[in-house]
């Protein structure tokens, strides 16, 4: 596999401790990756995702209350900060952390995202871009600061009404172990301006061409960390 030059881009990331693979990658790019721990309080499924624990607020970052990342991370240097709520094992208690900030935006439905994460945007000036998808931060792929790819209807067109420009998917092809399909931002990571990584092959997704023409048209080129087929990792988290 060859190797992005990411160059002094390169930074601390948080990705999921259920796929190794991924973290020797990351390193691999010159990366320093955190690796997230099970945490039991969220669905099975998804408790190992790094969207669902984490959410990255400007130089804060975001982790669930009571969660061993707060240490984790602080020993990066990081400023971290827990949510108000502790997380459930049922939707909306399992979201408390998913949304995204995007340019001036915090991208995520009030209804769901935690209030101290919400509280935060207030502060850092951002606007509130209110979507009804209480899981916005993992079904959607941000390619650059004014495209992303996504398979949700009312997502896509809440971005577009935004001024963002969308590619909009077919549902499903995506593997989630423990549910019928994945979302297509759990699957991704902007982790440079001009790099998009990618869990697995697009081509094991029927509209995997399209997507690798999108991103391209955007300047952005598409890394392929793994030779699996497309899985929902919860994404990567971008930290400094």
């Amino acid at each position: 596999m060859s190797t992005p030059a990411v160059g002094d881009s390169a930074g601390v990331v948080l990705v999921s401790g259920e796929y190794p693979a991924l973290a020797e990658v990351l390193a691999k790019w010159g990366f320093t990756p955190v690796e997230t721990l099970f945490d039991f309080r969220l669905p099975g499924p998804v408790a190992y995702h790094p969207d669902m624990q984490a959410c990255v607020m400007g130089r804060e970052i975001f982790v669930l209350r009571d969660s061993p990342l707060k240490a984790k991370l602080a020993g990066y240097g990081l400023s971290v900060r827990e949510t108000e709520k502790q997380p459930q094992k049922r939707y909306p208690g399992d979201v408390l952390c998913n949304g995204f900030v995007w340019g001036p935006w915090l991208v995520a439905n009030p209804r769901t995202l935690d209030l101290g994460i919400l509280e935060a945007a207030r502060a850092l000036g951002l606007g509130m871009l209110r979507v009804r998808q209480g899981y916005a931060g993992c079904s959607v792929a941000r390619v650059d600061g004014n495209a992303a790819i996504t398979a949700d209807l009312g997502m896509a067109k809440c971005l577009e009404r935004a001024g963002f420009r969308v590619l909009r998917i077919r549902p499903g092809f995506i593997s989630l172990p423990g549910y019928d399909t994945g979302f297509i931002g759990g699957c991704c990571a902007k982790l440079a301006p001009d790099m998009l990584a990618v869990s697995g092959r697009l081509d094991s997704h029927p509209d995997g061409k399209r997507m690798k023409g999108f991103v391209e048209s955007c300047g952005v080129s598409v890394w392929e960390m793994t030779d699996m087929a497309l899985t929902d990792v919860g994404g990567i988290l971008r930290l400094v």
